[in-house]
């Protein structure tokens, strides 16, 4: 390719039980990426990205994080933190109800990294496996605002797990 950049990544999660079919799920992940030598910019489409089903649910996908001053379109950035804490209660054999706070943010610049204005999220949401794979659907609450956003819940639906 001709664009030069190192990106950096490390997530970690650990599960633990309780009362033999609860879950409690705590998931981090960190990120960094910059440019180097020729290069004077990271690619958009190789910036972090947060917000959504999948980072920080109550908010817009990709919402969370620096946009662009004039058309207020998100333009992701160089560093970024997320941590998630997921409670989960099985009701039936094909479903499980779950609680979850999500936090986190992406900065512009890697020495950004880690600074101040986190924002999260909270909500409650259900777990249904299918033959297809399992199915999430979360209704999340922004706790914190964000610049061109309605500050109001949102429903998230995905299918399987992130890789």
């Amino acid at each position: 390719g001709d664009k030069n950049f190192l990106r950096y990544t490390l997530s970690s999660s650990a599960f633990f039980s309780f009362f033999s079919t609860q879950v409690l799920e705590l998931r981090a992940k960190a990120g960094a990426i910059d440019d180097f030598g020729a290069s004077s910019k990271v690619p958009i489409y190789e910036r972090f990205f947060v917000g959504g089903a999948n980072t920080i649910r109550g908010y817009k996908e990709r919402r969370v994080g620096p946009s662009d001053p004039v058309t207020s379109d998100p333009i992701g950035g160089k560093s970024m933190l997320l941590g998630t804490v997921e409670y989960t209660v099985p009701f039936v054999k094909v479903l499980k109800g779950a609680a979850f706070y999500d936090i986190g943010n992406v900065w512009p610049n890697v020495g950004s990294f880690g600074a101040t204005d986190l924002k999260s999220g909270a909500g409650v949401g259900a777990r249904i496996k299918t033959p297809l794979g399992p199915v999430k659907l979360d209704y999340g609450w922004p706790l914190d605002s964000v610049k061109g956003e309605k500050k109001s819940p949102r429903f998230h639906f995905s299918m399987s797990r992130g890789f």
